[in-house]
């Protein structure tokens, strides 16, 4: 009389997961930083160009910084004395943020 022996093999998926998930998330704020980049350049106010010139995206892996590096761009974006703000960073980050949230969904459910 045979007897047969069942083997499963169980892979423990979570040592891996916080590199995935660094890497996952880094990349969708990447990606999010450039758009947002790229909108409020375009919404920027153009006297001289300056300003639009300015604005770049600082990445740092899960955390980006994104704006302009002129010290007048916050009155333009919030108005000053005698100046209605022009805002063109706030507008950006608002479009982006429902897509940005749905992508890092999307690429944590696949962990």
């Amino acid at each position: 009389m045979a007897s047969s022996v069942t083997i499963k093999v169980i892979s423990n998926r979570l040592p891996s997961i916080p590199a995935k998930l660094h890497s996952a998330v880094s990349a969708e704020v990447e990606k999010s930083a450039r758009r947002i980049e790229a909108d409020s350049k375009g919404l920027a106010p153009v006297l001289t160009g300056t300003l639009r010139r300015s604005i770049h995206a600082d990445i740092q892996g899960m955390k980006a910084i994104v704006g302009p590096s002129v010290d007048y761009g916050i009155y333009v974006e919030m108005g000053a004395r005698g100046r209605a703000p022009r805002p063109f960073m706030r507008p950006a980050a608002s479009k982006e943020l429902p897509q940005f949230a749905a992508n890092v969904k999307k690429a944590l459910g696949s962990l």
